[in-house]
């Protein structure tokens, strides 16, 4: 036993190339013992085409399970070997229809006898407990379901979840409030003294006047923030969301967007308010939005940078 088949799953896809290999090798070698010129990776569209024919090249795609570039791709060779014409749909002359020369039936006529006998050895190698063409069968379904990145993405982000907490504000986060807040600004535009005025004393620009300050943690460190300045009795307007840059992409700027909204029920506002940048927080904006954020007329904006204005009525 080799390392492969003693680390289990994680080895799935090396283990499955092996045998695939060893099926396509032996391919070969059966096709040539038959003299027939033929490779085993043309095997699903001649098949198909043999069954159902012609197909658009959408339909084989479909047929075979494989990705439109990898069908263009197999296409071009066959209609190189002479094994698979091309012609304009009569009804819709924009869809181009596939289906086997005469060279190519001529071929299947051939192949089939063959066929039939590696089918019936294929079956023989895999009568066994775990019938491997079950378990392919029972493999693809769940893959239909959900991808392996899909799957793999979903447990990244339980497990990212599981470790972030959103906390209120307190002084040992002002330094992770300056250091945040500064590095996304300064990464698309100019800091403006406006900035450097809040970053530096956010407890009296937002807390003072009853407002409030998130701090997004991942694992207890300072991650993300963002902030709620009460401009009067019902409107309050969020500023200074941000997530770190190695953070970005997980969904914590949405934890942090929710939890906001929550802290300004919580504190009594009906409306939250709040200006943005179309080109440089496109991301963010896209996020306002799938918060229930609309856009309204911009007034005169504190910020140069600003060119956007959104808000949400809290219902």
């Amino acid at each position: 036993m080799n390392i492969f088949n003693e680390i289990g799953a994680l080895a799935m896809s090396t283990r499955l190339q092996r045998l695939a290999d060893q099926f396509r090798k032996d391919g070969v070698l059966i096709y040539k013992a038959n003299d027939i010129d033929f490779e085993p990776k043309w095997f699903p569209v001649i098949y198909a085409l043999n069954l159902r024919s012609p197909l658009s090249i959408l339909e084989l795609s479909e047929e075979i399970g494989y990705a439109h570039p990898s069908t263009i791709s197999l296409l071009k060779e066959l209609e190189k070997e002479g094994l698979i014409a091309s012609f304009k749909d009569e009804q819709d002359e924009r869809k181009r229809l596939i289906k086997l020369t005469e060279k190519a039936e001529i071929l299947v006529g051939r192949m089939k006898p063959v066929w039939e006998k590696m089918k019936k050895i294929a079956e023989e190698i895999t009568d066994t407990a775990n019938n491997l063409l079950i378990a392919m069968d029972e493999t693809e379904y769940q893959l239909k379901k959900e991808t392996f990145l899909a799957r793999y993405q979903r447990l990244m982000q339980n497990e990212i979840d599981a470790d972030i907490r959103i906390v209120d504000y307190t002084p040992e986060y002002a330094r992770a409030f300056y250091d945040l807040n500064y590095a996304w600004i300064s990464e698309t535009y100019e800091v403006e003294p406006e900035d450097e005025k809040i970053l530096s004393n956010p407890e009296k620009y937002y807390l003072e006047e009853g407002g409030a300050i998130l701090v997004a943690l991942y694992q207890n460190e300072p991650v993300g923030t963002c902030a709620l300045k009460r401009r009067s009795n019902a409107i309050v307007e969020m500023s200074k969301m941000t997530v770190s840059k190695t953070m970005r992409g997980r969904k914590i700027g949405e934890l942090l967007g929710k939890a906001i909204i929550a802290k300004a029920r919580d504190i009594g506002a009906t409306r939250i308010i709040l200006n943005s940048n179309k080109k440089g927080s496109a991301a963010g904006i896209n996020l306002y939005r799938k918060l229930g954020f609309i856009e309204v007329p911009l007034a005169v904006p504190e910020y140069k940078r600003a060119d956007i204005k959104m808000e949400l009525e809290l219902k």
